[in-house]
């Protein structure tokens, strides 16, 4: 088709320049007028059409000029050499200039294109910046592709969802666009006229665009989809952390909600918990109770005083929740700090062995004492409660040159590395170890907590072997003594 619509252009072109070639003889219009005629209408048909229908319009207009004007007249021969000389000039002077106007037609044409493909760009872009969040980023992005840039179809792949979208007329088989992401091959079918490209965020991949353009649409070319890619990437870039700050700000106002029911439970057992300790040592005080009356009181006491405890920790923890939660640091002696925890940790150790070691290099720490000691208490607790029977507990310190890191080791218990991290959270327990050891789930949380509030961090190494280490880092602060 393309080649007899270029048969049809070079004999329209040739027609008119022979009919005005002719004109101009009926008119008795000069040669030299007729020419530059001519040579206006081999410029008019190379800006509008290319420089082959110019050219053989400059031929057929030499032709019909040496035909009508060249002696003798009505002829194609020419007997003088200078009339030879004549026509080759005006036929060089008639392509040079079908030359320049066909290249100033490509240049206006590449500038057009340019021009279209920027605003289709940018147009998408601010649209980008302007889609809903409250909808699918990848349904918006297709729809706003396909209706800019108009073309038949496009499909996007989310890999992280994971999700297909896809809008347009005509039908997309999900598996290349899936295959494009997973093999990461880009590539265009110029005959079927698709674009195949994988999204990317720096050197990772994540996922896939896909795109059918319309036979007419001259302006979608291999950079605009480059730029499409990019954009669409960013914009699911962009989803993904709008989605992620709602859900941690969602997340954030739940723990709220949860700390201050918590809170305002445990304020309200404490009244009756006082009235069930105070009855119970009460009963236990009258004489003549039989044996099977004083180990019911005393059950009751010592369910009572760990109801106690529970409610503490949960008053502990809604307070260290609160954002006024104020460190008050002062300077602590590590080594002496250590051997007094002997006295404090003792009821959380059970039949555990405490060894302290504190490394030579240490002096000095600044920290508030109070919560490094409700920090410590609960990684000891925890790692009592996971430990083998009869194995001892090591609670050491050291320093790197900028933190003060405190760790606690057991024997017997595993971590696996996917439930490193999440132990920390709050009322999480391993699904194992629910069964292992009474708990809540709150004091690891409570530690990580207590470390935040100091500029620390927290974290946990754990082997197969049984050996499970607690680290507490602070960072070093070196004040004026």
């Amino acid at each position: 088709m393309p080649g007899t619509m270029r048969l049809l252009r070079v004999a329209a072109a040739v027609s008119v320049l022979v009919l005005v070639t002719a004109a101009g003889y009926r008119l008795q219009a000069k040669p030299l007028t007729t020419g530059l005629v001519d040579l206006l209408l081999v410029m008019a048909i190379a800006f509008r059409w290319g420089f082959v229908e110019a050219a053989f319009a400059s031929l057929g207009a030499v032709a019909f000029l040496d035909f009508f004007y060249m002696p003798p007249i009505l002829s194609f021969y020419e007997e003088d050499p200078q009339d030879w000389i004549s026509t080759a000039i005006f036929l060089l002077i008639s392509f040079f200039v079908s030359r320049f106007a066909d290249r100033l037609r490509r240049q206006t044409a590449d500038a057009e294109n340019e021009r279209t493909r920027l605003e289709r760009l940018f147009l998408t872009s601010r649209d980008i910046i302007l889609m809903d969040r409250r909808q699918e980023a990848g349904a918006q992005l297709a729809g706003l592709i396909e209706h800019i840039f108009k073309i038949d179809a496009v499909a996007i792949w989310d890999a992280r969802g994971p999700r297909m979208d896809k809008a347009g007329r005509v039908s997309i088989p999900e598996d290349e666009v899936r295959a494009t992401y997973f093999n990461e091959v880009s590539e265009d079918d110029a005959s079927h006229r698709s674009f195949r490209r994988v999204l990317r965020l720096g050197t990772r991949p994540v996922g896939a665009l896909y795109i059918a353009a319309s036979s007419e649409d001259r302006y979608l070319d291999a950079r605009s989809v480059d730029a499409l890619a990019s954009l669409t990437a960013l914009a699911l870039e962009r989803a993904h952390s709008f989605l992620a700050e709602s859900q941690a700000e969602a997340a954030r106002r739940s723990e709220q909600l949860r700390s201050t029911v918590l809170d305002g439970l445990a304020h309200a057992f404490k009244t009756p918990l006082a009235t069930i300790q105070t009855a119970s040592s009460g009963l236990l005080e009258i004489p003549e109770l039989g044996q099977i009356e004083k180990e019911l009181a005393s059950l009751i006491e010592e369910e009572s005083e760990r109801l106690a405890a529970l409610t503490e920790k949960v008053l502990q923890t809604a307070e260290l929740d609160t954002e006024e939660l104020k460190v008050r640091s002062e300077k602590i002696e590590l080594a002496r700090f250590l051997e007094q925890c002997r006295d404090w940790l003792g009821p959380a150790l059970g039949d555990h062995a405490l060894n302290t070691v504190c490394a030579a290099q240490v002096k000095y720490g600044w920290a508030d004492s109070h919560l490094l000691q409700m920090a410590l208490l609960q990684l000891v607790d925890n790692a009592s409660k996971y430990a083998r029977p009869n194995t001892p507990i090591t609670l050491g310190v050291a320093s790197t040159d900028s933190e003060i890191v405190f760790s606690v080791r057991n024997e017997g218990s595993f971590i696996p590395p996917e439930e490193q991290f999440r132990i920390f959270d709050r009322f999480y327990r391993i699904p194992d170890a629910q069964y292992t050891a009474a708990g809540t789930g709150i004091g690891l949380s409570v530690t990580k907590r207590i470390a935040e509030s100091h500029r620390g961090r927290v974290w946990v190494e754990s082997h197969p072997d049984g050996i499970t280490t607690f680290h507490f880092a602070l960072p070093q602060v070196r004040k004026a003594e």
